[in-house]
């Protein structure tokens, strides 16, 4: 019985130490993972800074942009203001006018200098139908 209470004992020693190195191995193996996530974490984290970074320079490139295309905006109407001739300055102005007002052809022709075909022109164009 002490024999058979031995083997029983080896046995179970044996059993235990093979579980032992089990868990080492085990062990080791999720600390090797754990290490490789931990990297991936690191590196992610890095690779969210700089696309943060990233976004705040392409947001303030927009906003200089935008104020750089505002202040163009507000020249070129100012050129456009500036550049167009009031209607009054305008070579046919007073002959649209008299049009408007009901003139004909051979008023147009006299009072305002026209040509005939000018005259018939402007009354098509301008004339109340």
């Amino acid at each position: 019985m002490n024999e058979a209470l031995l083997i029983l004992s080896i046995v179970i020693n044996i059993v235990v130490v093979t579980a032992i190195i089990w868990l080492i191995a085990e062990q080791k193996k999720l600390k090797q993972q754990l290490d490789l996530l931990d990297d991936d974490v690191e590196r992610n984290n890095k690779d969210i800074a700089g696309l943060c970074s990233a976004a705040v320079s392409v947001d303030n490139r927009l906003l200089d942009s935008s104020d750089l295309l505002k202040d163009i905006v507000d020249k070129v109407t100012e050129f456009e203001n500036s550049v167009q001739p009031e209607p009054e300055s305008q070579p046919y102005h007073s002959a649209i006018q008299r049009v408007k007002n009901g003139a004909n052809i051979e008023e147009l022709t006299q009072q305002c200098g026209l040509s005939r075909d000018e005259a018939v022109l402007l009354i098509r164009l301008h004339g109340h139908a």
